[in-house]
């Protein structure tokens, strides 16, 4: 697998995907972003084809650092950021570091306290489908992908319309999961009490879009702490999703992002500014 995409025209967007996942997870939303944005979708440090972190611990602070270097080798001094998941809190991260236009936040994740229920909600996901997938071989990943009932029931948790899921991108998430190398070891990092900090000011739009039928990071509990920290952000519902939007309604995903990056150029356009 490619380790990211880049393509399109106009001014740039950044897309980070969540925890396990790569960069693939954003493909049903290129049709709609790349005709206004120069897109730039990455997969993390320490997942599945993505950089590795040379040598420093898995901390969301050395993702930001590996991203800030991607995006000075892009050379975009800033850009529109949309994130999912652990995604979602890198791209505040990178807005608050003043890396960013503005912030599309899609669930997510760092909205509770570390060790919480809803943490432990969260990180009993991931370490369940961790054992599952390292104890399954590629012809029973191939079966979790092609037969609709069992991709119904292994990404029921995640997608709300999980038969929607080709079952080609169904594969490329099981196999990017079962190769993401920094599963345990990102899981302790977000069990410490410091392991989503504090964001510093962000100056910049930002919109947090949760999902509705969302059981991984449900509104508004998992949320409570990101409310505290982000009052001024836009706070909206994707109907009928799931934790992965991008694959129940790509179309109603890629709008929750673009009415926010239009508006944003928009306000600096050289006629607005007039």
């Amino acid at each position: 697998m490619e380790p990211e995409h880049h393509g399109g025209s106009g001014t740039p967007l950044l897309l980070l995907h969540g925890f396990t996942d790569t960069w693939y997870a954003w493909r049903p939303l290129l049709p709609y972003l790349e005709p206004e944005h120069e897109v730039l979708a990455v997969t993390l440090p320490g997942h599945h084809g993505g950089p590795d972190l040379g040598g420093r611990p898995m901390t969301v602070e050395t993702a930001l650092d590996i991203l800030e270097a991607r995006l000075d080798a892009a050379g975009w001094a800033t850009a529109h950021i949309a994130g999912s998941s652990y995604g979602g809190w890198l791209s505040l991260g990178l807005a608050a570091r003043g890396r960013a236009r503005s912030v599309v936040a899609l669930c997510p994740a760092g909205g509770w306290k570390g060790e919480s229920p809803e943490g432990r909600h969260v990180y009993r996901y991931f370490l369940r489908s961790h054992h599952i997938l390292k104890r399954s071989t590629p012809r029973m990943l191939h079966l979790l992908a092609v037969r609709p009932r069992l991709r119904a029931a292994a990404f029921r948790e995640v997608i709300a319309h999980p038969r929607r899921l080709p079952p080609g991108a169904a594969l490329h998430m099981l196999e990017g999961a079962r190769e993401c190398s920094v599963v345990l070891e990102g899981i302790e990092a977000a069990r410490r009490e410091d392991a989503f900090g504090a964001l510093g000011p962000i100056d910049v739009p930002v919109r947090i879009a949760y999902g509705e039928r969302d059981w991984l990071i449900r509104w508004p509990r998992w949320y409570e702490r990101l409310r505290r920290m982000l009052p001024d952000a836009e706070y909206v519902k994707l109907a009928d999703c799931g934790h992965l939007p991008m694959w129940d309604d790509p179309e109603l995903t890629a709008r929750t992002i673009l009415e926010v990056t239009r508006a944003r150029d928009a306000d600096r356009s050289p006629a607005a500014a007039d």
